[in-house]
């Protein structure tokens, strides 16, 4: 009778242990745009306790329980180069090493202000584990790959040897059978209604082509437009989550793209992002968080599935 159950132990083990591969999630954060209005963006843009609404979102980020890594967007801080700026995000990062959570970024404009040595000093300083202007990173079967998107502020050489690297990283995945998703992060939207800033032609032009070629690559994630929205190109799917806590844009009157999110508020509030990684499956949730009311709630919600050629 043993030697009958340890065979069928045996028989069984591999498909217990698929199953709890299959079943085991990864939960990663995104968000982006935390920066602190400048005084001069008040003039035209409505403040809304927006230092409030980032500490909001930080503090529920900080309660969330086996969360692999936090993702953010570009524009940490409202001006990269004085330290001061810092002051709002570092607790914040800090709190994460301590829980031994990755902190990723990507560079955003507001990053480089005034002066693009001293603020790139401090940012070395505070993230150095993503000061490198691209770089991938795997978290279960995803891969996040961050890219630098502050065209002007690069030289062209190095303008020419991100889109080789990201190039080549994308193919290097489509052969990798560990990775069945590829997020790609970067700060200036390829596409966006928001009324302050436009879609980004170089984006466009230089990244989406290789996007476009992985079939793994299921999401590009941007900030900059300090709203939500969803779009959906080529099956492919783009999402800004530029509502960390800067000034909060209004969209254009006349919208250009067709914005999957269809809630009363038009994409104009606080939030972040929270996917949960699956072997089969990952499923964005987008956490609108009211500062004048502490309330947190999740009013967006899509599922990605990985292609037929990653599946196993």
């Amino acid at each position: 009778m043993k030697k009958v159950y340890a065979l069928f132990l045996i028989l069984l083990l591999p498909a217990l242990l698929s199953s709890q591969s299959r079943d085991s999630a990864t939960t990663l954060i995104f968000l982006s745009d935390t920066q602190a209005p400048l005084w001069f963006e008040k003039i035209y843009l409505q403040y809304e306790e927006n230092e409030k609404a980032t500490a909001l979102i930080f503090a529920d980020i900080l309660q969330k329980q086996n969360v692999a890594a936090v993702i953010h967007g570009g524009d940490l801080t409202s001006h990269g180069s004085d330290k001061r700026s810092w002051s709002q995000i570092r607790p914040f990062m800090d709190s994460l090493r301590v829980r031994s959570i990755p902190f990723l970024a990507v560079k955003g404009n507001h990053d480089y202000l005034f002066s693009a040595g001293l603020a790139m000093r401090n940012f070395r300083k505070y993230v150095p584990e993503t000061y490198s202007d691209y770089s991938s990173w795997q978290f279960g079967c995803a891969a996040i790959v961050l890219l630098n998107s502050n065209f002007g502020q690069l030289e062209n050489s190095d303008i020419l040897r991100q889109q080789i690297w990201y190039d080549s990283t994308l193919a290097a995945y489509q052969k990798d059978s560990t990775i069945r998703f590829v997020i790609t992060v970067d700060h200036h939207p390829p596409f966006t209604n928001d009324r302050m800033v436009s879609g980004s032609q170089e984006v466009r032009e230089r990244l989406l082509p290789a996007f476009y070629r992985s079939s793994k690559a299921v999401v590009f994630v941007s900030g900059h437009a300090h709203r939500f929205e969803h779009f959906l190109k080529r099956e492919k799917d783009f999402i800004v989550i530029g509502g960390g806590g800067g000034l909060l844009h209004d969209a254009r009157r006349n919208p250009n793209e067709m914005d999957l999110y269809d809630g009363a508020d038009g994409g104009m509030f606080f939030h972040y992002a929270r996917c949960r990684v699956t072997a089969d499956s990952i499923l964005f949730e987008v956490v609108k968080v009211t500062p004048d009311s502490a309330k947190k709630e999740v009013v967006h919600r899509f599922t990605l599935f990985p292609p037929k050629a990653a599946k196993q």
